[in-house]
């Protein structure tokens, strides 16, 4: 009899395991493989488990393991009472995968079910930007700014999408909030630059394409944009100076009226 119980011993052990546990351990640790693998089993002892099919579906997410995380995330939309969280995560998968109308049904899903969800808001906007509804990105943008105005990046995308519907001094106090908060984040100099040139301020278009090919010396539009406002300032010698830079880095521009003022 003494040599059964260290095999009973580890049946017990082993029966005792709580994989669906040990999952979310090693999912909140970031060990996402570990964490797979812990879910996986947890499923082929309990397939109908809501929880751990949820659960594996955000590892895979983690693990850029698109495809196979929206088969999970699909099981919990098909057969949950309360998928809004499996409709976020499936359409976050599609997002990553540009896929970006089936991105946009399922944020929509989400706010169906919950009118206050701010990812939704501020993914479905992102949506739209990349579908170039662009009235429809505002709108749900500023839904995503009520609900979270502390979040940096709303800004930011919100001034894209105002500065594409003609709103350009909505777009620049966008892009001036973000760069106010983060002034490290060059592509906002830029864009804030584009609406005070469509603006006519050629003076602040100019600050802000300085400071972003200082920044970013492969950034060859930003000097080609500050010569066309030094242009339109008729300061020549610096507007000539900024398209023959340019052209020497090897910008190609798609117009000609630099040739009518510097070669001259």
């Amino acid at each position: 009899m003494a040599r059964i119980y260290p095999l009973f011993a580890v049946i017990i052990l082993a029966s005792c395991t709580d994989y669906g546990k040990d999952g979310l351990e090693a999912f909140d640790q970031g060990n996402y493989v570990e964490a797979l693998e812990m879910f996986s089993i947890a499923l082929s002892r309990s397939p109908n488990n809501e929880s751990y099919h949820y659960n594996k579906a955000r590892t895979l997410e983690e693990l850029e393991m698109y495809e196979e995380a929206l088969v999970e995330y699909s099981w919990v939309v098909r057969n949950s009472p309360m998928p809004s969280d499996a409709y976020l995560g499936r359409g976050r998968c599609y997002w990553k995968m540009e896929d970006y109308k089936s991105a946009g049904m399922d944020f929509t899903n989400v706010l169906r079910k919950s009118s206050d969800n701010f990812e939704a808001y501020y993914l479905r906007g992102r949506v739209e930007l990349k579908l170039m509804d662009y009235a429809g990105a505002v709108e749900d943008l500023n839904e995503a700014v009520r609900l979270n105005p502390k979040h940096e990046m709303v800004y930011f995308h919100r001034g894209v999408a105002r500065g594409q519907t003609g709103f350009l001094q909505g777009a620049i106090h966008d892009f001036s909030k973000i760069i106010e908060s983060n002034p490290g984040l060059v592509q906002a100099y830029y864009n804030r630059g584009i609406c005070f040139q469509r603006m006519h301020r050629f003076e602040s278009a100019i600050e802000d394409f300085s400071h972003v090919f200082k920044n970013d010396k492969d950034k060859l539009e930003s000097l080609w944009r500050r010569g066309y406002c030094y242009l339109q300032l008729r300061n020549y010698a610096k507007a000539c100076s900024d398209f023959n830079q340019a052209i020497l880095r090897g910008f190609k521009p798609g117009v000609t009226y630099h040739l009518e003022v510097c070669n001259k």
